[in-house]
């Protein structure tokens, strides 16, 4: 074990744990974290950034307010960090900027410089620089796990003989203890930074420590960006320090915080430590409230997504989804279809129910050009668009009721599906957020009533994937000798956004789709992809006034 003087701790919870809270703590807290780490011997404290950046007191760290807080003495040195690419403009260092940030040195003694592997040039002139004002200077190289020997070279190269001490950031976590020896033992550096992704932080501390490393930083709880770091109070107690009562008083007011934002290693940032995703992202997921199945798709679409763009997860995020059920009174083979009684009540209000069941009631609407039909809606309680009465299909009357509904997501319902049910409907929802891309579309076995030879069917085929191939009324697939055995029809959920509802409508039907007389045909004709999802195998349509009696009898 490592006595107490062979290594310094560098705490950096204000700074790390600042991607949590906006780099926004309570002063109280600050003062009680200041001095309990004071207390139990850490060497440096980090306080937060000096960045021209927007967030809270410990994103600036103005000297001011910093001795406003930290009014008492500090044995620690204080310290603060700089992103090199906060203070570089046209490829060059922007001092005007780097000087009405940074004062001579006062409060603070230690500047730390964190550069990515193509701002090493801007090191030499920026340590000048940092140096000349007061501070001694430690500089981090970011993404080790992404450095080659060469660029680590350079990047030793370019700190120089003069500064305090020459760190690596295993930014992603991706580090195992066997590479920090690797890169330690070939390599003259100092200290090292690690994320806990793997659970291997405090592993890879060790490893650092082993080779000759003389700091290794830490935060309280491991609060930090992403998954967070090796904690503070495991580098003391490996120190051999004795934790004291003060030191666990503040670690329970950090363990509150850490409930509440959900920082520490888990399942998902095992993945993204393997495959060199930003930390940023993981913090994003993991406080979503996404289903697992969109955690497992947008970890594969963010592989090696090295850079954070916030609005790369933005079709993820929580998106108003309505349906929209289009209901036309002039039904060619069943004049009046929506407002037929099943056992009693409308058909449109037992399809409106099961879409209210699915996203609430005010977030259905029933798109129909017949006052009959509105007026029945209305008097339920539901929302009603008038729609023209030349729509060609109940996908164009969707869309042209989308005009004044604002939503990301629309569920076209068809208004002759009473037996539609609502769980299907969410699961449109779900896939179309999975998949913003596609036209979402639904399909099911035969139902024994139905024959596969039935004209009034659509029967769908699909890839491996489940994208649709072709839409028939026709028996397909077929075989040379006997019906299929394995066929689906289609089941008339779809999700579309609203571009794609623009993109659909036409003032004519497409060749294909006049022959088949299946909207969703125009989609393929015009190189709309469409993805199926199996959905549950009671659903039947309601096409001839003769469907009624079936539907009864199936105890709707």
């Amino acid at each position: 074990m490592h006595s107490m003087t062979q290594f310094k701790i560098l705490d950096c919870t204000l700074r790390d744990g600042g991607y949590y809270t906006n780099w926004t703590f309570d002063r109280s807290l600050v003062r009680s974290l200041v001095k309990s780490l004071d207390s139990q011997h850490v060497d440096i404290i980090e306080m937060g950034y000096k960045s021209p950046k927007q967030g809270g007191y410990y994103r600036k760290c103005n000297d001011g307010y910093i001795k406003s807080v930290i009014d008492f003495k500090v044995n620690a040195d204080l310290a603060f960090m700089i992103d090199v690419k906060d203070y570089v403009t046209d490829n060059k260092i922007d001092k005007k900027l780097l000087y009405d940030i940074i004062k001579p040195a006062a409060i603070f003694s230690i500047c730390r410089i964190a550069a990515k592997q193509d701002e090493i040039k801007f090191l030499p002139e920026l340590i000048s620089i940092i140096s000349d004002l007061g501070y001694e200077v430690i500089c981090n190289l970011m993404q080790i796990s992404k450095v080659n020997s060469e660029e680590l070279e350079n990047f030793i190269t370019a700190c120089g003989n003069d500064i305090m001490a020459v760190y690596v950031a295993d930014s992603y976590g991706a580090l195992y203890p066997t590479d920090v020896r690797e890169i330690f033992i070939h390599n003259k550096l100092d200290g090292i930074h690690t994320h806990d992704n793997m659970g291997l932080a405090f592993a890879n501390c060790i490893s650092a420590l082993e080779q000759g490393a003389s700091f290794v930083d830490g935060t309280l709880t491991g609060m930090g960006r992403g998954v967070g770091n090796v904690t503070t109070e495991q580098l003391l107690s490996y120190r051999g320090e004795q934790l004291n009562s003060q030191f666990l008083d503040c670690i329970n007011s950090f363990n509150l915080m850490k409930l509440e934002y959900g920082w520490g290693t888990n399942p998902l940032y095992h993945q993204a430590g393997k495959h060199h995703i930003h930390p940023l992202y993981m913090q994003d997921l993991n406080q979503s409230n996404l289903s697992s199945q969109q955690l497992i798709s947008a970890i594969d679409s963010l592989k090696e997504c090295d850079t954070y763009d916030d609005k790369k997860l933005e079709h993820l995020k929580e998106q108003r989804s309505v349906v929209v059920i289009p209901a036309r009174y002039k039904s060619s083979r069943f004049p009046g279809k929506p407002l037929a009684k099943i056992n009693g009540k409308e058909m449109i209000l037992h399809v409106a129910e099961k879409a209210e069941s699915a996203v609430g009631k005010e977030n259905v609407y029933i798109a129909t050009e017949n006052e009959g039909i509105a007026h029945i809606v209305k008097k339920a309680g539901y929302s009603v668009i008038i729609t023209s009465d030349n729509c060609l299909t109940g996908t164009d009357r969707v869309a042209e009721a989308a005009k004044e509904i604002e939503s990301d997501i629309f569920i076209n319902v068809q208004g002759d599906e009473p037996m539609i049910d609502p769980n299907d409907i969410r699961r449109v929802i779900l896939e179309k957020k999975k998949h913003p891309d596609y036209i979402i579309n639904c399909m099911s076995s035969l139902h024994p009533n139905e024959n596969i030879d039935d004209k009034k069917i659509p029967k769908i085929i699909c890839d491996l994937e489940n994208n649709l191939l072709y839409c028939s009324r026709s028996a397909i697939p077929g075989n040379k000798d006997s019906v299929s055995e394995v066929a689906k029809k289609q089941v008339c959920i779809y999700g579309f956004s609203k571009e794609q509802l623009d993109n659909f409508t036409e003032t004519v039907k497409t060749p294909l789709e006049t022959e088949e007389d299946i909207e969703i045909v125009r989609c393929l004709e015009k190189g709309m992809k469409v993805k199926m999802v199996e959905v549950n195998k009671v659903s039947y349509a309601v096409d001839y006034p003769e469907d009624i009696e079936i539907i009864e009898k199936m105890k709707i």
